[in-house]
């Protein structure tokens, strides 16, 4: 090859070209913005009955229900639903295994505190053996699933969502 068409070859390659791809890519209109996304319903939470008395014992279990009620929206609504029902869990009804209704007053009260507290602690297995609640002993303190309890001790008493009606969060500041 000679020294000219060398001398040609690296202008157009070196120089020209890249300005050209540069100046194609300047040109080229930007893509167009995702669309947004939709907005999921809100999240009807159950309002349970707290304590009003100003005395100590009314004051730390309203604060240990409303601990409990922030645990339970964190970790065990998975399985047991927003309101507690234990129900729209796919995967628990393809082993067929449906978590507790904790929103069944009669069910709720077969259950001593301490067999609760042991559920919590150690886990719950079916007839097969089979794992349907992990022990939560590693994640949660022993004060927080006496919360839990305390809240869930609850969840019978809430009254039933108006439809369409106002909105909670966990954990949002109530009266």
């Amino acid at each position: 090859m000679n020294r000219p068409l060398a001398l040609l070859a690296c202008v157009v390659f070196g120089g020209i070209l890249p300005v050209l791809l540069v100046v194609l890519w300047l040109t080229e209109p930007a893509p167009a913005p995702p669309a947004p996304r939709a907005m999921p319903p809100p999240i009807t939470l159950p309002e349970v009955p707290l304590p009003t008395g100003s005395d100590p014992a009314s004051v730390a279990l309203r604060q240990s229900i409303r601990n409990g009620e922030r645990i339970y929206h964190r970790l065990c609504y998975h399985c047991h639903g927003r309101r507690g029902t234990g129900d729209n869990n796919e995967y628990m009804a393809s082993i067929g295994h449906k978590p507790a209704d904790h929103s069944d007053l009669r069910a709720m009260q077969k259950l001593s505190d301490d067999e609760f507290f042991m559920a919590l602690r150690d886990g719950v297995t079916d007839d097969r053996g089979w794992l349907t609640m992990p022990p939560w002993s590693s994640v949660l303190t022993a004060a927080e699933m006496w919360d839990v309890i305390a809240y869930v001790r609850r969840l019978p008493l809430a009254p039933e969502p108006p439809r369409g009606g106002a909105q909670g969060r966990p954990g949002s500041p109530r009266p």
